[in-house]
């Protein structure tokens, strides 16, 4: 299994979407939550990924065009750029796919609706990651990871939370 896991959000805790419950669920099983902060990067090499650039945020005012609900906008605090250590990273994003260039760059690719391709169990459609090899919610980069919203659209916390758990449990098989 994972030595550690961290949660990297972009807003404060009272602004997560989700449960209470479901957070401290996860604080007891040692996950560490760091809010107020946005990933921007993902730095890795032939080996894979190694690392998480991420920079803070602060709440900004929300627009109707933002489409945050009333929960604001993080927006970046220039010159707060930090690295986090990461041999395995899981995405999760919001209802309408925006997927950030680095999705490409890493070689993670996207569906034509803009969620990302991943492989999945017993998968016959030709929309699945075609690697005869690749376990459960694998992205076409072998040490990443995706469910849930990004994955299939808009949907119930409960279906998010399975393949979070099933993520999980590839990522422990991958990890030996």
């Amino acid at each position: 299994g994972a030595a550690s896991v961290r949660c990297v959000y972009r807003r404060d805790e009272a602004s997560m979407p989700g449960s209470a419950r479901e957070v401290a669920n996860a604080r007891d099983e040692g996950v560490e939550f760091l809010f107020n902060r946005q990933p921007l990067a993902l730095l890795g090499d032939d080996n894979g990924v190694h690392t998480v650039r991420m920079v803070s945020t602060t709440a900004a005012a929300s627009t109707a065009a933002s489409g945050t609900a009333g929960r604001g906008v993080a927006a970046a605090v220039p010159g707060s750029e930090t690295e986090l250590p990461a041999d395995v990273v899981i995405i999760a994003f919001g209802f309408q796919p925006d997927a950030p260039a680095w999705l490409s760059t890493h070689g993670i690719a996207l569906e034509t609706n803009g969620r990302i391709r991943v492989a999945k169990p017993k998968c016959r459609s030709s929309r699945c990651n075609t690697d005869a090899e690749a376990l459960p919610f694998q992205t076409t980069h072998p040490r990443v990871f995706a469910g849930g919203d990004g994955v299939r659209g808009a949907d119930l916390v409960v279906t998010a939370a399975y393949e979070g758990r099933e993520a999980g449990k590839a990522i422990a098989t991958l990890l030996g």
